[in-house]
């Protein structure tokens, strides 16, 4: 016999266990309850009560204008009782909405910041915002949709459906029964050609929204190749695209209007002609045609939202398979070791693969603390992925990275972070002040004066203040800076980190060579006393160190001083002279 295949559990399942992680509004949600049911209770009884008023006239009989205008009060009364009470049986559901919102959005947000790295990166962020803000949202709204107003909504329908009984005319009850599926198809005509038409305008505007996000933000070589008037145009045939799906959704606009007209006049005129034509007949009193009258206003509105659960039951289920598929990934590991100091950092036979690419082999080294270790190779080398392994952003597939003699996935993950002053490549930005962006990371407070002084160092006192100081607005992605200015500034930062051991990705990528040598040597004059280990493009600024590892196709080289490897290592030479033609 073949192994038994592992049944995917059904998507409630998930959705279940995801609320259960959920710490639910119950106050409110019992408010909100307690109002809506409230709410049913009373529409139960107005036209009870209004028909009794007809009992008690002393002709025994209700004249035409009498009974219309008893009829009229009846409509006025439930319009003030959904005016009234729906208005504070809303504003508390919303609140109520708004905490499970909440909570499931600090799950999702929290998930996507312990996920581990490749997980990450393998993904559009796009998708993970999405997952953090819209299928969160369809999960509460259908979860407050069901727990707030769904028993409300059969308690009333079946309970229509029993006074209607009650009555003693088979065809008022037919009536309310003839509702449900007038109701049922033109709820799901109205849906499809809805869905169809709101599908193409989302894809329409994605598809611009993505072409326009590419080309905006690529401005300089579309300018460059002379295509600025070809994109324009491409431009204009996206947009006229999304002009004709509009058309579409106006259309289909225009007919859910008809559709709604129709789906209230129908069921209206079911109840009231069947209505009328008992009390014509003389089968039912004019008591009983208003107490009927006035549950069918009311019953086909509540049919009507009835529906609409099922609706919001689709959205939450694909929303609960896409968000537990991304609750399931695993999140980043650590032990439970504390990292003591900043002791000899080994790999020993490290293997790495990122995806089917193989970007490390066989790698193996020691960096002994206090020392200065350059890491040089061609772009694509694997120069980034060493500092990558060792900050644990990846795992290596195989060997093993020490520090002080134990594997460092044996430490707790954030306090060995804490050993690390970390200067990453391209030297991203956040939104926010020139301060914010200096003292993201630091676990101290730091006065303006040291902030300034720190500015002088990296070279960047003058620029800051001509475009506003330390509280100047970066942009998003500190986009309102040069790369040079994100440069020093993140090395600024850097500077500001009490970590113990010193990696910097092309610290210096963004700056000319004079420039590049002025922050090497203020690393160097910040770092004396720690280990560091450098990632450069520039080797004039690395020639100094203890040792530099010469990396070839994902392997080591050759590893040792400056003097030594322009002896005996051919691809260092060769980085050399490549390095030197860049400088012409």
């Amino acid at each position: 016999m073949g192994a038994v295949k592992n049944k995917k559990k059904p998507v409630w399942h998930d959705f279940i266990h995801l609320v259960r992680q959920v710490r639910l509004p119950w106050l409110l949600i019992a408010a909100a309850f307690a109002l809506n049911l409230g709410r049913a209770v009373i529409a139960l009884k107005i036209p009870e009560k209004i028909a009794d008023i007809t009992a008690v006239d002393p002709s025994g009989g209700s004249s035409a204008v009498a009974v219309a205008g008893l009829i009229c009060l009846t409509l006025f009364l439930l319009a003030l009782l959904e005016f009234v009470g729906g208005l504070i049986a809303t504003y508390v559901t919303y609140l109520a909405k708004a905490g499970i919102d909440r909570d499931f959005q600090k799950i999702a947000l929290e998930k996507v910041f312990r996920l581990q790295t490749t997980d990450v990166e393998e993904r559009d962020p796009k998708e993970f915002i999405s997952r953090i803000t819209t299928d969160t949202e369809f999960i509460s709204e259908f979860l407050i949709d069901l727990m707030v107003n769904e028993i409300p909504r059969l308690y009333f329908i079946i309970s229509t459906l029993i006074k209607a009984s009650q009555l003693g005319n088979g065809s008022l009850i037919l009536a309310f029964l003839l509702v449900i599926p007038v109701i049922v198809i033109g709820s799901l005509w109205s849906g499809s050609v809805s869905f169809k038409a709101q599908s193409q305008v989302q894809n329409a505007v994605a598809a611009l929204t993505a072409k326009l996000a590419e080309k905006v933000g690529h401005v300089e070589t579309v300018k460059a190749y002379n295509m600025t008037e070809a994109e324009i145009s491409e431009g204009d045939i996206s947009i006229d695209e999304m002009k004709a799906a509009q058309k579409k959704t106006t259309r289909a606009a225009a007919f859910n209007t008809l559709i709604s007209n129709i789906l209230f006049i129908v069921p209206t005129l079911i109840i009231a002609l069947t209505g009328a034509s008992a009390l014509l007949s003389g089968s039912v009193t004019v008591q009983q045609f208003i107490t009927y009258f006035g549950l069918g206003s009311t019953y086909q509105t509540y049919i009507a939202e009835h529906l609409t659960l099922w609706v919001l039951a689709k959205k939450a289920q694909g929303a609960t398979s896409r968000v537990s598929e991304m609750l399931l990934l695993p999140d980043e590991t650590g032990g439970t070791g504390k990292a003591e100091g900043a002791g000899t950092l080994e790999f020993r036979n490290v293997c790495f693969s990122y995806g089917n690419k193989t970007i490390l082999s066989d790698l193996s080294f020691t960096i002994e603390p206090g020392t200065k270790t350059a890491i040089v190779g061609r772009s694509g080398a694997g120069k980034s992925t060493i500092l990558n392994l060792i900050e644990q952003f990846y795992r290596p597939d195989s060997g093993s990275i020490l520090l002080d003699g134990r594997e460092i996935s044996g430490y707790e993950i954030r306090q060995y972070r804490d050993l690390f002053s970390y200067l990453p490549q391209n030297a991203p930005g956040f939104s926010g002040t020139v301060r914010d962006m200096m003292v993201y990371g630091s676990k101290k407070t730091h006065t303006d004066e040291e902030l300034q002084e720190l500015l002088n160092r990296v070279g960047m006192a003058e620029s800051i203040a001509e475009l506003g100081g330390l509280d100047y607005e970066v942009g998003t992605n500190a986009s309102r800076l040069s790369g040079g200015q994100r440069q020093r500034l993140a090395v600024a930062r850097m500077l500001l980190q009490d970590g113990k051991i010193v990696l910097a990705d092309e610290s210096t990528s963004a700056l000319d060579m004079e420039g590049a040598g002025k922050i090497s040597k203020l690393i160097d004059t910040y770092a004396g006393d720690k280990t560091r280990v450098i990632v450069s493009h520039h080797l004039s600024v690395v020639e100094d160190a203890d040792q530099i590892l010469v990396i070839d196709g994902g392997r080591l080289a050759d590893h040792g001083t400056h003097e030594e490897l322009i002896r005996r290592c051919e691809a260092y030479r060769a980085l050399l002279n490549e390095g030197k033609e860049e400088d012409r």
